[in-house]
């Protein structure tokens, strides 16, 4: 393996765990990584697109529909809400560490993709994870009416060697694409061979550790400004612009919209419009005046004459303008131009300044916006100062860690995570959370992210999802069963500990239920021990919930309810003290003796502790005198014979146990 690969190949490793797996498995997390990354905006976990142990010819698989990740139907669902029309791209991909490229085993990887598309009694077995993304593959294609065009395949196949765009396995690349082409069931078919040097170059656009060129016409700095490095304004050819969206393949560089608040948006009536100038001749020449221009952040700028030379940066504003010069910039001429705003930072508090006042001034869904508010910063400074035991990473923006590489990425926590585990754990609503995180900011928006809120609810049931996400992932327990299930689990396990109460968001009782929370967090057993119960209560709510449907459980109010009493039925018979009943042993203390009976206080927890023995239960023999069998203080064991304590008034009746 390339020394250059083996060192961004550790990184990966540490940044994620996984020193546990074997150097080629771990190969194939890290690809996956570098592939998936490409096409998504959203975090996501290289584990969710890898294929189980024993495939053969597939180490990845991703299922993009309108630039989400897709990987169990709710997904899917959320996403065709999304947009009118359906956007979809099936990414395929194999991963070795040899130092050669091999076509027997560029053929088996392409008849792995071969038999994905298959139909059931033609497909070769496989496992439960590949066929629960058949079953997506084929619900999309229900859909094919709404697509916006025919879905997009791209297969990677990946070595530590290096290609050779002469060699004769263009040939045979040719043959299996030509396959897929013939079907008709794709728009564009792709075959991406990666050797050494695409790997270097997409682990460095990952990371934004990229630089490009721009020339910038009629260029004017502006005045120096507090936390403002320095910044530039000027008229950029549209011909040059494109070149900075590109990535090493010719296609659309999309991590570096991750810093703007809303995603591209399809072709609506503004897009269309914009669309309208450059295929309009007469057009072209005002588009600098008809569009409102871009705004680049930029961590390093270097500027000789015309040219300013971009480092690790970010278009902020203006997502929308270069998707769609990118997408129709085959119909420039040299009199289009854009204007471009570049900016270089001192701090993050600017940068977010900036996202939040440039976008206002387009419309913008609220939810994009929701974390450059101040409440969030202030969270994030909240996990910064969790000790590094428990720490975890609250991730404002997307991707935002990923160029910080001693960071665990187990440990970061999205924005969609954090809505999810707050509103399962202190709203009770865990069947929320197939939701797109949108819509739950909306219907949750006077409960989530408060001005003066606590911080701590939210730091906590992000712990508590951690826990219980790696929990399950650990192989202890029964994986497909709760996976589905974990802010069930969540939602569960606090009612355990505090019950299930919800409280105002900075009222001093959910101070104090906080704290009691914390002190779980810190003894993993204590975790283990909820998590046991939690799916135990989990089980029987699911068994008194026989008429939903399996695939609706999950996101079934009735069985958040059911569960709820699950737990409270067992808090209640946990804590109650009146358990003693008719035929129990215990042990007794003498407190009085008369007689014909002694009086006695049963060492128990029940807060029924009187009990009387007769003379004629002492012994199997005549008692003349009861003083001659027991005296004050003794300590006896009696069981009880009568079924009401309060019947009578010295309580529980009990006979003598005999030796």
């Amino acid at each position: 393996m390339n020394q250059i690969v083996k060192s961004f190949l550790d990184t990966h490793i540490k940044e994620y765990g996984i020193e546990h797996l074997k150097q080629e498995v771990a190969f194939e997390h890290f690809c996956n990584r570098l592939i998936v990354n490409k096409y998504v905006i959203e975090r996501f976990s290289p584990e969710d697109t890898m294929t189980d142990a024993g495939e053969i010819g597939l180490d990845g698989i991703a299922i993009i529909v309108n630039d989400i990740l897709v990987n169990d139907k709710d997904t899917l669902n959320e996403a065709l809400k999304l947009s009118a029309k359906i956007d979809v791209k099936f990414i395929f991909l194999q991963a070795k560490t040899s130092d050669k490229f091999d076509g027997d085993e560029i053929g088996t990887f392409c008849f792995g993709v071969k038999s994905f598309f298959l139909p059931k009694e033609q497909r070769p077995k496989t496992n439960d994870k590949i066929e629960a993304l058949i079953e997506i593959k084929d619900q999309i294609y229900t859909k094919s009416i709404d697509f916006s065009s025919k879905p997009e395949l791209n297969l990677f196949f990946i070595t530590c060697g290096k290609w050779n765009s002469e060699n004769n396995l263009n040939d045979r690349v040719k043959i299996e694409c030509d396959y897929f082409e013939k079907t008709q069931d794709f728009g564009d078919v792709n075959f991406y061979p990666y050797d050494n040097e695409k790997i270097i170059i997409t682990y460095k656009e990952l990371k934004k550790k990229i630089s490009k060129m721009i020339v910038m016409e009629k260029k004017f700095t502006f005045p120096s400004m507090l936390n403002i490095k320095q910044a530039y304004g000027g008229l950029v050819k549209c011909n040059d612009f494109v070149n900075i969206l590109e990535d090493n393949e010719g296609n659309m560089l999309r991590n570096i919209f991750e810093d703007n608040v809303r995603d591209f948006q399809g072709y609506n009536p503004v897009n269309k419009e914009i669309r309208g100038t450059i295929n309009d001749t007469n057009e072209q020449k005002w588009f600098s005046v008809l569009n409102n221009g871009l705004t680049i952040i930029a961590k390093k700028i270097e500027s000789t004459g015309d040219e300013i030379e971009i480092f690790d940066y970010q278009i902020v504003n203006g997502c929308q303008t270069s998707y769609v010069l990118f997408e129709n910039k085959d119909k420039f001429t040299d009199a289009m131009h854009l204007f471009v705003k570049i900016i270089e930072v001192e701090n993050q508090e600017v940068l977010d300044r900036i996202i939040y006042t440039t976008n206002r001034q387009t419309e913008v869904k609220s939810e994009a916006f929701a974390a450059t508010r101040p409440f969030h910063k202030g969270l994030e400074d909240y996990y910064n100062s969790i000790e590094p035991q428990y720490r975890l990473y609250y991730e404002r923006r997307s991707k935002q860690y990923d160029l910080v590489d001693n960071i665990n990425k187990n440990n970061v926590v999205t924005l969609s995570t954090q809505i999810n585990s707050y509103i399962s754990m202190f709203l009770n609503s865990p069947h929320s959370t197939h939701r797109y995180y949108g819509e739950l900011l909306q219907n949750y928006n006077r409960q989530l992210f408060v001005n003066d809120s606590l911080y701590e609810p939210y730091y906590i049931s992000a712990y508590f999802h951690y826990f219980v996400n790696n929990y399950i992932k650990s192989g202890d327990v029964s994986k497909p069963k709760y996976q589905r299930f974990k802010y069930h689990i969540v939602c569960a396990m606090k009612a355990l500990s505090v019950g299930k109460e919800m409280l105002h968001p900075n009222s001093r009782n959910l101070k104090r239920q906080c704290e009691a929370l914390f002190k779980k967090i810190k003894s993993d057993n204590d975790l283990k021990e909820l998590f046991i119960i939690a799916t135990s209560c989990l089980d029987e709510a699911i068994l008194r919930n026989p008429n939903i449907n399996p695939d609706n459980l999950h996101r079934s109010r009735e069985v958040t309810q059911t569960l709820l009493e699950v737990v409270s039925e067992y808090s209640q018979a946990l804590n109650n003290r009146d358990y003693l009943k008719n035929g129990d042993v215990v042990s007794c203390v003498v407190k009085k003796i008369e007689n014909h009976y002694f009086l006695v206080d049963i060492k128990t927890d029940d807060i029924r502790t009187n009990g009387s023995i007769h003379i004629s239960r002492i012994a199997d023999r005549y008692v003349k005198d009861i003083r001659d069998e027991v005296k004050i203080a003794d300590i006896i064991q009696a069981k009880i014979v009568n079924d009401d304590y309060y019947e009578k008034w010295f309580g529980w009746e009990l006979s003598m146990v005999l030796n």
